[in-house]
């Protein structure tokens, strides 16, 4: 009952980014410094926020449903250690944003859509392998890319994101061998993927 409420707990935590979950035009505009921001890079915008959230939450999910307890942990560890650094440097560093009017001090280093996304991406390929960790940082580098059109980030904070959330796991995650078994095999029509594991 105290790995489920745990893993309760983190799912919270995961969600509480919520006010980005919504399409509701918020990133279509004309930023201080001139630059437009039209409808095709606000919607990649929204749908990186979604992405975000959903590649360390995806993760989560995984490990709860295979009964990875230590993998739970392990993503906990690397999460929370990557959100932490993040926020510190955002009000350490206090670099301005992109879309912001001259010498504005913001909080835009390093990139926190990034460093989440690759947290979550980074644990995939620690714990179970390029297969599925390629296209999950495929995704993690959508979110990167969305901060970066959008104006919300320059390249400098997205790749030092994308370094916490790897170097982070890099650190904390440990490739799984429990019981799970893992198949993927190309088909006619796409792909197979099954696993199977006691529970």
């Amino acid at each position: 009952m105290k790995k489920i409420l745990g893993s309760a707990l983190a799912l919270i935590v995961f969600m509480s980014d919520g006010w980005g979950f919504w399409f509701n035009g918020a990133y279509e505009y004309t930023t201080a410094r001139g630059y437009r921001v039209g409808k095709t890079a606000a919607t990649m915008g929204e749908i990186g926020d979604w992405v975000q959230i959903l590649l360390p939450l995806s993760a989560l999910v995984y490990s709860t449903s295979i009964g990875d307890w230590d993998g739970n942990k392990q993503l906990a560890y690397s999460v929370g250690a990557t959100a932490a650094t993040t926020q510190v440097l955002k009000y350490t560093v206090a670099e301005e944003r992109p879309n912001a009017p001259d010498d504005t001090r913001g909080h835009t280093f390093p990139s926190g859509h990034t460093s989440f996304a690759f947290s979550g991406a980074g644990y995939w390929q620690r714990r179970s392998g390029w297969y599925f960790g390629g296209p999950m940082y495929a995704a993690a580098s959508f979110v990167g890319y969305s901060r970066v059109v959008t104006k919300k980030h320059n390249l400098l904070d997205v790749a030092a994101g994308a370094g916490l959330g790897i170097g982070f796991n890099c650190l904390f995650t440990t490739r799984y061998t429990g019981n799970a078994q893992i198949a993927a095999e190309p088909t006619d029509g796409g792909a197979y993927i099954g696993f199977k594991t006691p529970f």
